[in-house]
């Protein structure tokens, strides 16, 4: 499943110039078909991910869209695969990291 805020932290990088995409209509239309054939759910918002979310950013220092994916994850009871290294630092609350080199 993919956090509900990957897509908008990554709308996000394209506007703020950080991530280049010059299609960006295909693009989400190849995304969205990627995820489909690979059987990746992408999850609704719910009210439970912020609230989760505001206690993994002022308790472990986190970015914003970080404590997103984390409270996601912890709410959810899924591991996050990421690269970050940020999500290691929450050991014993719940989220637990895969480095997605180890799939």
């Amino acid at each position: 499943m993919l956090s509900p805020f990957s897509l908008l932290e990554l709308n996000l990088l394209v506007r703020a110039g950080k991530l280049k995409i010059s299609d960006y209509d295909s693009f989400a239309r190849d995304l969205d078909a990627l995820l489909a054939a690979h059987s990746i759910l992408t999850l609704n918002d719910k009210a439970e991910f912020h609230s989760e979310g505001s206690r993994f950013e002022e308790r472990f220092n986190l970015t914003f869209f970080d404590s997103l994916h984390a409270a996601v994850s912890k709410v959810q009871r899924e591991t996050i695969v990421s690269f970050d290294k940020a999500y290691d630092r929450l050991r014993g609350s719940g989220v637990i990291r895969l480095d997605p080199k180890e799939l």
